[in-house]
């Protein structure tokens, strides 16, 4: 305990603890103290008459530590609702009080286990029906697709409800077949066969699977082929991580990222990049990482598809982040991908889900960066 001393007349010291005692009450008022006694140097504590008392500091003093009332909610009476259905939801007063019943601010109360203040209203009298919309067209021009209505519940006051039975509802959504599809192998094949100029999605034969493929290019002499991503922009993106530790040869936090970190963030290589298609070889069946056509690069300098890297740190520690996630689309990453370390003191993670559609890697080093290996660049397979 760090310590003080005060002088005396008489070759004595009164010696008492630098930081108080704790306050003797939880609630309310109390006391604190502290031990004071007469210290001799190079003997210890000796009888209190050896220092001079007008010197002797004080030992207790009052403290205060919080109000000792208890606060409470109290509910009142939920309001009636309308009789003519045209009313949503009903209030009731909801207010903090104190032991007696005096009403306080809110802040007082726990604001966790304060009670219900509105709530839908339910009138027994009230009829409620299903009320459904026209089917919209088949959502493919040839082949097996979807027909989405709307399908709503209302009271009949024209308000719309979720008091209709569910199992009273019809689907939202059927299925539908418009004719057999022709089935093209390319987007080439698709512009010349049917004379078609623009660009959207079409179906094509791959592999022996109808897969959705966007094409793009489709008024230029050779359209590319494109896979839209149905999981979006928060599932697939490349990330170069700016932020290096001012000593390398630690990975702090458990290789976690912290803002309170001793870092520089000033990697000049860094940038996040995410995507909505990708493009796809369908010669070769692989994704062309550096076609950034349906990329956006958020911040920094853009990175390719299934790309991450830093400057961080040298003991294994990558900060550098990817993610690929092919689900819905028809098609996954082969098994055969692998990626491959660059630069130095590089640290690879790659993670692989059971089903092939998502990828998730973690790279960098000081620096390094992660890419699809040369030889076997990023291959896919149909599901």
């Amino acid at each position: 305990m760090e310590l003080f001393f005060v002088k005396t007349l008489n070759g004595g010291k009164i010696q008492l603890p630098k930081h108080k005692m704790k306050c003797s009450v939880t609630c309310g008022s109390g006391v604190q103290q502290r031990d004071v006694y007469c210290r001799l140097r190079g003997v210890g504590r000796v009888a209190e008459e050896m220092c001079d008392r007008s010197t002797r500091p004080y030992f207790q003093q009052q403290c205060w530590h919080q109000d000792c009332t208890q606060y409470q909610w109290v509910a009142g009476e939920w309001l009636n609702c309308s009789t003519s259905c045209n009313k949503k939801e009903t209030h009731r007063q909801v207010k903090c009080t104190d032991t007696q019943n005096i009403q306080v601010n809110e802040s007082f109360c726990d604001p966790s286990t304060r009670p219900l203040s509105i709530k839908k209203c339910r009138n027994p009298s009230c009829r409620y029906i299903v009320v459904t919309g026209d089917s919209s067209q088949c959502s493919v021009t040839c082949g097996a697709g979807t027909m989405e209505r709307r399908v709503e519940c209302m009271a009949e006051s024209g308000w719309s409800s979720n008091f209709c039975l569910k199992r009273l509802k019809p689907d939202a959504q059927k299925k539908c077949y418009v004719n057999d599809c022709k089935t093209f192998t390319s987007c080439k094949e698709i512009q010349v066969k049917n004379n078609i100029t623009k660009d959207g999605d079409y179906y094509l034969n791959i592999n022996g699977r109808i897969i959705k493929i966007y094409c793009a290019g489709m008024h230029l002499e050779n359209p590319k082929e494109y896979l839209s991503l149905v999981k979006g922009e928060e599932d697939n993106f490349s990330e170069v991580y700016g932020v290096r530790l001012q000593n390398p040869y630690e990975c702090p936090f458990n290789g976690s990222r912290r803002q309170d970190c001793a870092c520089k963030n000033d990697y000049l290589a860094a940038g996040h990049t995410v995507f909505s298609k990708i493009r796809v070889d369908l010669n070769s069946m692989q994704i062309k990482t550096t076609d950034l056509l349906f990329a956006q690069t958020i911040f920094g300098k853009a990175v390719p598809f299934a790309t991450a890297g830093d400057c961080y740190s040298a003991a294994r520690c990558p900060q550098g982040q990817f993610s690929i996630n092919l689900a819905g689309t028809g098609m996954k990453i082969s098994s055969t991908a692998k990626w491959l370390a660059q630069g130095s003191y590089a640290s690879v993670t790659i993670h692989r889900s059971q089903d092939g559609t998502k990828v998730y890697g973690r790279c960098g080093g000081f620096c390094g960066k992660c890419v699809p290996h040369m030889t076997t660049g990023l291959p896919v397979q149909v599901v």
